[in-house]
């Protein structure tokens, strides 16, 4: 493992993104060139660029590690595809272990840190309930303990009805943000600065 720019204070920054049947179309295509986005807004931010470590996970019927945790500089957006069901559960429980497995890495080797980032973009509930126990239970220890930062954002019917997506925030109370399938562009730069 290496990281880039030791001395430096990192930050490490899940994109969790839904690749589920419902995604197809241009909503997947506004991902995509989100994703690219995101990789530019980084490239333009010379601080972001140095400490900031970036993971992408997606899930559908399956969680994939799309990205494994790589600097900002070596980053390069993926090209993702959709179909099949909406494993959110089994992601954030994917995306908490792989937070947990890189601060362990910046502890091994004495690099400093920012509390990580967890950014959630789905457009619809989950359809994995047997890990959904596990997820929240999880996610509300992390939360609680302040281990991460949580950004659920609701994308097209999630972002209209975001009470579900609102069950996974600090105690039900947090906010859920709306990633419009338009402006997929303006949050990915918000999520990088």
């Amino acid at each position: 493992m290496s990281i880039m720019n030791p001395g430096e204070k990192h930050i490490a920054c899940v994109l969790l993104v839904d690749t589920s049947g419902s995604m197809q179309g241009s909503p997947i295509a506004e991902l995509n060139e989100g994703l690219a986005e995101f990789g530019r807004a980084l490239q333009e931010d010379a601080k972001a660029y140095g400490c900031a470590d970036v993971c992408v996970i997606s899930f559908d019927s399956q969680v994939r590690t799309i990205v494994p945790f790589c600097s900002a500089a070596e980053y390069t957006a993926p090209v993702l595809s959709a179909g099949g069901q909406t494993a959110l559960n089994e992601g954030i429980i994917t995306a908490l272990d792989a937070i947990d497995q890189r601060k362990q890495e910046y502890r091994n080797i004495g690099v400093d840190y920012w509390r990580p980032w967890l950014f959630l973009m789905t457009d619809g509930g989950p359809t994995d309930s047997n890990y959904e126990a596990d997820a929240k239970r999880r996610l509300q220890d992390a939360l609680t303990r302040k281990k991460i930062n949580f950004f659920p954002m609701g994308i097209g019917p999630a972002s209209e009805t975001p009470d579900k997506l609102k069950q996974y925030t600090l105690n039900g109370n947090g906010m859920v943000l709306k990633a419009s399938l338009n402006n997929f562009k303006e949050a990915f730069v918000w999520v990088s600065n």
